[in-house]
């Protein structure tokens, strides 16, 4: 099957002709045309693509010239996004001499289709349903962040249902809420990526780490400890709407010594034995506090678990500390989904080794060891960005012709 050719066109080939110079137009210093094309022309004969554009609904639909040259979201379209993403971190890190061969190179592109290929294969599940123009959702570890995210809302919807073997003999409804609210989390993360609100991604990504933080101390306590977070939980709702303070919690507070409104916001962790074999007698109510809870409690999974999210917090505060404010909106971009893969994995391995019966495989890809691929491969670009102004530089244009590029999409 060519994806080309259309019904309702009377002469394909004219579609064929118009739809290339169409992708011309719209990837434009972006990824070289030429190249472009040639992958295009490539994967459009792959009989594994053609399988799977086969089993795509209303075929002919998709690919409208209305559809290509407009920019709607069409399967043909989102793979050449694919491509094009695909390629720049294979070889953003190359001289212009060295991209050249690669593109040249019969074995890399046939790895590139590879690639694209594979998510093409994931396509409904990764991509969001609600973007025409995006490109940096189809960078590689947001689309598979993207991917593995969905693929939990799915398995929650059926843990809901009651349909997924639990481990346990009871998982409490906690568990239900708090993994619910970090999946949304996470794609409100990805949603913000999509339209290039990079900035405003940094303030959700902050909210994140504190939620992720709260639920990893929680996710395995029993039910007084789980009731004292939901008594400071609504404490805090209370005192955010109305300024109100319970007047046992303002007593309490002012006992321990510590500033009322962080203990509404985190006295619940008093409760945690870890708190008690830490601090004693001497409070550390805040984020700080957990954070050092985080530590004791995670100490054999890796060093530093919860200061490090905590450093990770304190970052993404542009009106008190600079750290991420010198980053280009790229290196930013590389920067918050390393760390929200990571986060995501851990999620991930709770939900399996210790709360129900699932799996994170879709058809033959196993979506954690993919993410894990993807985040070796950003962690290795990120550092390359950081090494050198000139590569700053670079990113930060590249960024801007990618942006460009979904305004020609619109």
């Amino acid at each position: 099957m060519n994806p080309f050719d259309v019904k309702g066109f009377d002469k394909p080939e004219a579609f064929r002709r118009e739809s290339l110079k169409a992708y011309k137009r719209i990837f434009s210093k972006t990824i070289k045309e030429s190249f472009l094309i040639d992958i295009i022309n490539r994967i459009e004969r792959d009989p594994r693509y053609i399988a799977l554009l086969l089993n795509v609904d209303n075929i002919n639909d998709l690919f409208s010239m209305d559809s290509v040259v407009v920019g709607k979201n069409t399967s043909f379209l989102n793979t050449c996004k694919m491509i094009v993403m695909c390629h720049y971190v294979n070889t953003v890190n190359l001289s212009d001499a060295e991209r050249g061969k690669k593109q040249e190179d019969t074995q890399y592109k046939a790895e590139l289709i590879d690639d694209v290929v594979e998510m093409f294969k994931l396509q409904r599940l990764a991509t969001p349903g609600f973007s025409n123009s995006s490109l940096e959702s189809f960078l590689p570890i947001i689309y598979y962040i993207s991917a593995l995210n969905n693929l939990c809302g799915d398995i929650y919807t059926n843990l809901t249902n009651k349909n997924i073997e639990a481990k346990k003999p009871y998982i409490s409804e906690f568990n239900y809420k708090m993994i619910y609210k970090l999946l949304i989390k996470i794609r409100a993360c990805i949603s913000l990526a999509d339209i290039g609100a990079t900035d405003e991604l940094m303030v959700i990504y902050r909210t994140l780490i504190e939620l992720f933080m709260t639920y990893f101390a929680l996710w395995d306590k029993d039910e007084n400890a789980i009731k004292a977070f939901y008594e400071f939980d609504n404490a805090t709702f209370e005192y955010n709407y109305n300024q109100k303070i319970p007047e046992n919690m303002e007593s309490e507070a002012k006992k321990l010594k510590v500033n009322k409104v962080n203990y509404i916001n985190y006295g619940w962790i008093i409760k945690l034995e870890e708190y008690q074999k830490i601090f004693g007698d001497s409070p550390n109510i805040g984020l700080g506090g957990l954070a050092k809870v985080l530590d004791a409690k995670y100490e054999h999974v890796c060093a530093d678990f919860g200061s490090t999210l905590y450093t990770f917090y304190k970052s993404c505060n542009p009106q008190t500390h600079a750290t991420l404010l010198i980053m280009n909106y790229f290196q930013l971009e590389l920067y918050i989904f390393q760390n929200i893969a990571v986060m995501l994995n851990f999620i991930c391995e709770i939900i399996l080794q210790n709360l129900f019966t699932v799996s994170f495989k879709v058809g033959e890809i196993d979506l954690i060891g993919k993410l894990k691929e993807v985040l070796e491969q950003s962690k290795n670009i990120l550092e390359w960005v950081g090494s050198d102004q000139n590569n700053l530089s670079k990113t930060n244009m590249d960024y801007a012709n990618r942006a460009n590029c979904s305004m020609k999409m619109r």
